[in-house]
C-alpha cells in the first residue's frame, strides 16, 4: 500500500508542478491508507490511499489552459486522461492507469488548480 501512495503522491506532484512550473505544488490531504468501505459493508482489509495536491497561479488564472495542461502532462507520463467539457466555470480532467484515478479540478472563480487521486483497491 505505502508503495501505491507514494507513487500516487509522486506523480501528483510532478503532474502539479508541470502544469504551473513557477509555484511549488503542496499536499493538502493525504491521511493515509483509509477503509472507504468499512462501515457500510464491512470491507475491513480493503484499504486505498487517497492525496489532494494543489498548486495554481494568482497573477494569471487560466482554467481552461491548466487543465488542458494537465491531461497533456498525465498522458505523457502515462496516463489516459480525458478532458471533461466546462460546465458552469467548473474545468475538470478524469484520468486512470493501472487501477489509480485522478481527477484535476480547475475554476473560473479561483486561481487554484487540485489534484486529487486514488489508490486501487487491493
Amino acid at each position: 500500500m505505502s508503495d501505491d501512495r507514494e507513487f500516487l503522491r509522486s506523480e501528483l506532484l510532478a503532474v502539479a508542478a508541470a502544469v504551473v512550473p513557477d509555484q511549488r505544488p503542496v499536499v493538502t490531504h493525504d491521511p493515509g491508507p483509509i477503509a472507504p468501505g468499512v462501515l457500510f459493508d464491512g470491507r475491513g482489509p480493503a484499504t486505498v490511499a487517497r492525496v489532494t495536491v494543489q498548486t495554481g497561479n494568482p497573477r494569471s488564472p487560466d482554467p481552461a489552459a491548466e487543465v488542458e495542461a494537465a491531461a497533456n502532462a498525465l498522458r505523457a507520463r502515462g496516463w489516459t486522461a480525458e478532458v471533461v467539457p466546462e460546465e458552469d466555470g467548473h474545468y475538470r480532467v478524469a484520468a486512470t492507469r493501472e487501477g489509480f484515478d485522478v481527477a484535476v479540478h480547475a475554476w473560473s472563480a479561483d486561481w487554484r488548480i487540485t489534484f486529487t487521486g486514488e489508490t486501487p483497491a487491493p
